[in-house]
């Protein structure tokens, strides 16, 4: 394999290395001059392994601008051993941005998640610096913007959704989703509950607690078939298929929309396979929702039903009745809220309740700063 080199073409600047038998085996875009080609030279030697050595990583990356949510931009990033990911591609983002690296700085653009896609490069062959191995996710994933570039016509949250639902069709690993002390009491003391025979628990839970990845803990560790998670506030829904389809230990779950074409076949079929159905049903009048409760809870196993934001809208007895009614006797139900507890508990059987405070996120972060500087 040749070194990186610089040639000039007609007034333009190139960054190339020849394959082993001198043809070019990569060539850059061009440069306007030679010291914006230097410093994409260096870059690339210092961050990149053009030789395709084995201390390698390929990283794909999802990032947009908040004033922009119908539109998001995928793209891929080289990593060396030992270097940071995330500072990797925040790198690439801001290359990518120009002068207006002000949105970084001022939290306008938003990186929203990145993918370890080492394995996946290897196998198709696009395991090398600028492989384009995002184009080949891109190719599957769909709402590309125009026929070439990064950017996808769809929001952020449901790209991610779509590009861990191809990673997980393609035997990728994923990342291993870790809990903060906070998350790992309240699971423990929630599935300590459910294990004395408690069956509707009340989980006020502050904001920043990570309520979407405790309630994939909640329905890993009971290991029901069917776990419903009904809402009002449909918004949550995109929350929670980002975040349980991102990480290993949620591999098993088949998220399915109560209302997706052919979405009660889909459920049948994930419980006969032995996997973990997680649906999620709108609460909001009308849609059929009553022939869907009335579907979801005819279902021969036991169940696990999370109602989110349940002091919003499905606390009324309008919107609750239909659920308490359906519920089976060994079925858990967990009314999940930031605030207001005891508004979401208003006319349900609570037998457990939990509440976790934003001061008490803020006493753990302390610790750990504490034992950090010990």
């Amino acid at each position: 394999m040749d070194k990186l080199k610089i040639r000039e073409d007609e007034g333009k600047h190139y960054v190339y290395f020849n394959g082993p038998f001198g043809s070019c085996a990569y060539q850059s875009d061009a440069f306007d001059t030679l010291a914006e080609a230097e410093a994409f030279r260096q870059e690339q030697l210092d961050s990149a392994d053009y030789s395709e050595n084995n201390t390698e990583k390929m990283y794909c990356y999802l990032w947009h601008e908040k004033t922009d949510i119908d539109e998001c931009k995928f793209g891929e990033r080289w990593v060396k051993e030992g270097q940071d990911p995330k500072k990797e591609v925040l790198k690439r983002i801001k290359d990518s941005v120009g002068v207006r690296k002000d949105k970084i700085n001022d939290g306008t653009i938003e990186l929203v998640a990145i993918w370890d896609v080492t394995e996946l490069a290897k196998e198709v062959g696009r395991f090398k610096i600028h492989g384009r191995v995002d184009d080949y996710i891109r190719e599957h994933v769909g709402f590309r913007k125009g026929t070439t570039g990064e950017v996808h016509t769809l929001s952020a949250v449901d790209m991610a959704f779509k590009v861990n639902e191809f990673l997980k069709k393609q035997n990728q690993p994923l990342i291993e989703a870790g809990l903060s002390q906070n998350q790992y009491s309240a699971a423990e003391n929630v599935l300590a509950a459910i294990a004395d025979g408690k069956r509707t628990i009340v989980a006020e839970l502050c904001a920043r607690f990570g309520k979407t990845i405790w309630s994939g803990v909640l329905a890993k560790e009971n290991n029901r078939p069917l776990t419903i998670v009904a809402s009002y506030v449909l918004t949550s829904f995109a929350s929670f298929k980002k975040d349980l389809s991102a990480f290993e230990q949620f591999r098993d779950f088949e998220l399915i929309d109560a209302g997706e074409n052919e979405w009660e076949f889909k459920i049948e079929q994930a419980i006969g396979e032995g996997k973990q159905a997680v649906v999620f049903l709108s609460m909001c009048a009308g849609g059929r929702r009553q022939d869907k409760i009335d579907f979801l809870f005819g279902q021969p196993v036991n169940k696990l039903v999370i109602i989110d934001e349940a002091d919003f809208g499905v606390h009324q007895v309008k919107q609750s009745t239909p659920l308490i009614e359906a519920r089976g006797d060994d079925d858990i139900v967990v009314l999940m809220t930031g605030t207001n507890g005891d508004k979401a508990a208003s006319i349900w059987p609570v037998d457990h309740y939990l509440s976790v405070t934003y001061p008490e996120l803020l006493m753990e972060k302390h610790t750990d700063r504490l034992v950090d500087t010990v």
